[in-house]
């Protein structure tokens, strides 16, 4: 039986009428470049084609893929949206685009060695003052500044859009810190594993050379005379909306990512803060604004800058780019002005054009404006216009009369632009494909004397037919964008770069100090999750053991064992009997400190901030803990299955995740950091566990065994003690077990062990130890010169005293060691005070 139409999905893909569809010739079919991409679709069928996109969704999600959109509250890391259906552009297509976008980047880099510089421009009236002056992007604070290259433009992307004809338009320049590389790099990746035949026979131009350039332009980008660079990625941290990226680009390139508060600029450099050290940075590629990347001769506000950043930039000691300032060249009203200055320095037209633009500080074009509001887009210049683009199309008419007033009022701040249709691309949809508006973004990298094209790019599509701006914070959805080889390519691989050996980062020195920092909590709160939940376990078990039932023995464990759960967690005591609310509350309510929710919350944030230095398989783990806890995160109707159900996953989660950073890391400064962390809270964990308990056990036997059992049970120790000691509870054997035993990886002796290697680790100046390493020394002295038969009575019971003393004083000291990691190691980041006086917002 031959397929239904409906199922194949380009036969069945209607174009629509007065857009440019870049996979239908109207009325003719699929266009030449398409047709095998077509076939081939339409060979699988719709099924097969969204079982593929829900492949993709799952490769993105293992992949830890995200986009930070802003306003959606708690969550803000939104799953990265990719279409199944790639957009495809033939190869001469793309090489006109590639030769335009290299002419319109050199045009770039000489109006922003201009602005910055002689300003030849504005006094020829080639751009207005007015023009440049207004834009929040032009800094005057770099007049000077040059990069060690030839073209100081380092990067560059623009979003093209196809107008009714086909012709492709500059929507804008993307000059500031270009985005979408990386992302698009990701796309290419996941797209090759779920439609691997159809990639591999298309003749796909690879991505990977790009990147590969990019990392050479970098080297290239030292200041003069230093021959061995150290690089860094400098991002303003995980909330970023593209931190993603950010971390992408750190690992695929090499180079560390820090934050502002990495660095410290002095007399001779910029020097990255290291544990135990400083590590000169000669090259830095920003993924801050420029405007916040000094709040000394910036904008003195920011807390995402490096004091003192412009000036070594300005003295050649330091690379940054892309160029600080280069944000200037974001302004839309040069959309107006470049066809000229063009003409200037070339003598000719651009071969990309501008999208038709009115500036609204001239007379003429201001009243052409006014009189068609409703048909146009308004951009403000300055930011005390606004932010936002404004389409006149979709204003009220109150709206479209306040606008007017506005321009009226101001008119050097206004531009307005034609709103071009775009041209349609295929998009899945479970009904089958659907036409959608799209726009692209092509990438390019100054290297030498010229720009490479990035063959390639990210495509991104409006979520619905409707019309608007198609941005990523705006819900779009990205494709992958294949550029189809004429010929043959030669395989490369990102890593592999010809040229002398050279020296790298001290694996052992060269930790970012923020990095260390989030990397000794990710090791907090993934012992402090795995620790509470099968202590969670552990009570939920002796719950539906003797709730409700006559054993009094059972229901006074159960109340030790409920006590001791709000000690460890903080939680109010309750003087209920059963703890089933406590129990719901710390699996669910990820907004009250102390809970396993609010632990796996803090440990996702950390990996997030520290995803360079994780490996691809770590996030399989973490996004699969994120996924199990977010189906119960809110809810109040769980029922107890439901509760060891996930008691039991999130338990597997971390068990794998420990695994991954004892077998998958190399043992360097990041590694010491993680585990150090993970090693003082074990201890503080279990300390705290007895603590709570074994000064409480109650005379009763039978109650008091119950009590040891759950404590043994809940540390992971009862197949250990059962070996030992055939199952006769003796207080001493258990302290001896969980507190003292060095060979035991679960108890505190020995955790105390492997912190301290870890901590003797970092580097320090002189031969004295530092207060961490004293103190973890001290804790361990005090229990390797503990005899715990002193600390029971004849008969088993506790010597209460004695117990809470050598407790509470291995809790002092552990506690003590970790707050000096904290105070020694990691940034103190004090409140920021403006130069005029008060604290910075």
């Amino acid at each position: 039986m031959p397929p239904s139409p409906a199922t194949l999905p380009v036969s069945s893909y209607r174009a629509q009428d007065g857009r440019y569809d870049e996979m239908l010739v109207p009325g003719a079919g699929p266009r030449e470049h398409w047709a095998t991409v077509a076939g081939a679709l339409d060979e699988l069928g719709l099924d097969e084609l969204l079982r593929r996109q829900e492949e993709a969704a799952r490769l993105l999600h293992e992949d830890g893929v995200v986009y930070h959109q802003y306003g959606t509250g708690s969550h803000p890391w939104q799953p990265w949206q990719l279409d199944a259906i790639p957009t495809i552009v033939p190869s001469r297509e793309w090489s006109a685009i590639e030769a335009a976008m290299v002419q319109r980047a050199e045009l770039l880099s000489l109006v922003l060695q201009d602005l910055y510089g002689e300003r030849d421009l504005l006094r020829r009236g080639l751009l207005p003052a007015s023009v440049v002056f207004q834009h929040d992007g032009f800094l005057r604070a770099c007049h000077g500044i040059r990069i060690p290259t030839q073209r100081q433009l380092f990067t560059y992307a623009a979003d093209l859009g196809r107008d009714d004809d086909g012709r492709w338009i500059v929507l804008a320049d993307r000059t500031q810190a270009p985005s979408g590389a990386g992302y698009a790099l990701e796309n290419r990746t996941v797209m090759s594993r779920v439609l691997p035949s159809l990639y591999r026979g298309a003749g796909v131009h690879r991505l990977e050379p790009f990147f590969r350039q990019l990392r050479a332009a970098l080297l290239e980008a030292a200041p003069r005379g230093v021959d061995d660079p150290r690089i860094v990625v400098l991002t303003p941290g995980p909330w970023n909306e593209t931190a993603f990226e950010h971390a992408l680009l750190s690992t695929r390139l090499g180079y560390p990512l820090v934050e502002a508060a990495d660095l410290v600029v002095r007399s001779d450099g910029v020097y990255m803060r290291s544990p135990g050290q400083l590590e000169p940075v000669h090259v830095i590629l920003r993924r801050v604004d420029a405007g916040y990347c000094d709040p000394l001769e910036l904008r003195p506000d920011s807390q995402l800058g490096v004091p003192g950043l412009v000036e070594a930039t300005r003295r050649g000691i330091v690379t940054v780019v892309n160029t600080l300032g280069s944000g200037a060249l974001e302004n839309p009203a040069l959309m107006r002005f470049l066809p000229g200055v063009a003409r200037h320095y070339f003598g000719h037209d651009l071969d990309l054009p501008c999208v038709p633009s009115w500036w609204c500080g001239d007379e003429d074009e201001r009243r052409y404006v006014l009189a068609n509001l409703d048909q146009l887009v308004l951009r403000p210049i300055s930011s005390a216009a606004g932010n936002a683009s404004i389409f006149g199309s979709r204003a009220s008419l109150d709206e479209l009369d306040q606008l007017r007033r506005r321009i009226e009022a101001h008119p050097t701040r206004w531009v307005a632009q034609d709103p071009l249709p775009l041209s349609d691309v295929p998009t899945l949809t479970g009904d089958g494909l659907a036409p959608r508006r799209s726009v692209l973004r092509a990438f390019a990298v100054a290297r030498g004397d010229a720009y490479t094209v990035m063959p390639g790019g990210l495509t991104r599509t409006a979520p619905d037919d409707l019309p608007g701006p198609i941005t990523s914070q705006g819900g779009a959805i990205s494709k992958d964008t294949w550029v189809i080889a004429s010929e043959p390519e030669a395989v490369g691989s990102l890593a592999l770069l010809g040229g002398p050996l050279a020296d790298g980062f001290d694996p052992l020195a060269a930790l970012p100090a923020g990095a260390a920092e989030n990397l000794w909590w990710l090791g907090r709160y993934a012992e402090r999750a795995e620790a509470l939940a099968r202590l969670m376990r552990t009570v939920q078990d002796r719950r539906s053991e003797y709730l409700g039932s006559d054993d009094e023995a059972g229901i006074e464990a159960l109340g030790i064992l409920r006590d001791a759960l709000a000690e460890v967690t903080g939680i109010p005591k309750s003087a209920a009997v059963d703890p089933w609310d406590d129990l719901i509350a710390l699996l669910v309510d990820e907004r009250e400190p102390g809970t396993l929710a609010q632990s796996v919350r803090a440990l996702l944030e950390a990996a997030h901030a520290v995803r360079d230095q994780l490996s691809s398989d770590t996030w399989l783990v973490i996004g699969d803990l994120d996924r199990r806890l977010s189906r119960l995160r809110g809810r109040r109707d769980v029922r107890a299955p439901d509760v060891q159900a996930a008691l039991q996953q999130v338990i597997h989660g971390l068990l794998a995740l420990s695994g991954l950073s004892s077998e998958g890391m190399v043992r360097d400064l990041a590694w010491r950091f993680l585990d150090g962390g993970r090693r003082t809270e074990r201890a503080l964990q279990v300390l705290t566990v007895l603590r709570s308990t074994l000064p409480r056990l109650p005379e009763a036997d039978v109650a008091g065994s119950l009590v040891l059992e759950s404590v043994v049970t809940a540390t992971e120790n009862i197949i250990t003690y059962r070996r030992r000691t055939r199952l006769h509870w003796h207080l001493e054997t258990i302290l001896e077990l969980l507190a003292l035993d060095e060979d035991n990886p679960r108890s505190v002796a020995c955790s105390l062990v492997q912190l301290r290697a870890s901590l003797d680790a970092i580097p320090r100046t002189g031969s004295r130890l530092r207060a961490d390493q004293r103190l973890v020394l001290e804790a361990l002295t005090r229990l390797r010169t503990c005899d715990p038969a002193e600390l029971v009575v004849d008969g088993g019971a506790a010597r209460t005293e004695a117990v809470e003393r050598i407790l509470d004083d291995s809790i002092r000291f552990v506690a003590g060691a970790a707050a000096a990691v904290e105070r020694d190691h990691f940034l103190l980041r004090l409140p920021q005070r403006t130069i005029g006086g008060g604290t910075a917002p």
